[in-house]
């Protein structure tokens, strides 16, 4: 069993932007843009990007709490998807975004809709709809994961690592080196 980053890494020192930890996937008539949730994962981030992220988690807790209990699920996975319509009438559906990783299936165990129309899963050219898509259990963001919808998959996240990997060290060595301010991002 891995570590649990967020323990390990203190928040408000990150400097990334969110595009560093955003997953892109087409499939011709639509494009996928998947952030995953993952604390460890938003603590490599930058305080502002960091807060407008788990400040959207926060907004949305009563709801992953009451799917939660509704699904059974200790400590699920959380990604942030927005799916763009790149053609008209271009139909998607949520429940196909899966995610393989330490050979493991991640299925979606539930969506909560943040978009009007999210649930009519159905966009014109130029439209976009996004949601929080619920997985079982935490995504394995600390090693290579493919995710996939229908028969587009990306392994982009493999390429991601290196980068994140450097950015946690350097905020593990400038934590351990900087006086204790009690710096946090709230």
């Amino acid at each position: 069993t891995l570590p649990d980053s967020a323990s390990l890494i203190p928040a408000g020192f990150g400097r990334l932007n969110q595009d560093v930890i955003t997953l892109r996937l087409g499939t011709g008539s639509l494009d996928i843009r998947i952030v995953p949730l993952e604390e460890g994962l938003l603590r490599l981030l930058s305080p502002d990007g960091y807060r407008a992220l788990t400040n959207l988690v926060a907004g949305e807790q009563k709801r992953l709490d009451s799917l939660g209990a509704a699904r059974g699920l200790r400590q699920p996975g959380l990604a942030l998807v927005t799916f763009f319509g790149l053609a008209p009438n271009t139909r998607f559906d949520p429940q196909l975004l899966t995610v393989m990783g330490r050979n493991q299936l991640y299925r979606p165990v539930g969506v909560l809709p943040l978009s009007p129309g999210f649930s009519n899963q159905q966009l014109d050219a130029r439209g976009q709809a996004t949601a929080i898509i619920v997985y079982e259990r935490p995504l394995p963001v600390l090693e290579p994961f493919t995710v996939s919808y229908l028969s587009a998959s990306s392994t982009e996240w493999e390429r991601k690592l290196q980068r994140l990997n450097a950015e946690r060290a350097r905020i593990v060595g400038r934590a351990a080196a900087a006086p204790d301010t009690g710096r946090r991002v709230p």
